[in-house]
């Protein structure tokens, strides 16, 4: 039989009816909490990438004359 894996986010409280489907379809599954801020954090790059608010630096003594000036 082929395995598919895919990740499915649910509420917390819908958690234990989850486990119990899983259990009576003989599927295995894994509790990995979800945090959302990580995404937050990926978007909000995404927009300053988008914005042109990146920088780039030749070498860490150029990096450093950026920031300070």
């Amino acid at each position: 039989m082929t395995m598919n894996s895919i990740n499915v986010r649910i509420p917390k409280s819908d958690m234990p009816f989850f486990r119990k489907l899983s259990r009576k379809m003989g599927w295995v599954y894994s509790d990995n909490t979800f945090d959302a801020t990580d995404c937050d954090a990926y978007r909000e790059a995404m927009e300053d990438v988008e914005a042109g608010r990146v920088y780039h630096a030749e070498s860490v003594e150029d990096m450093f004359t950026q920031i300070l000036g």
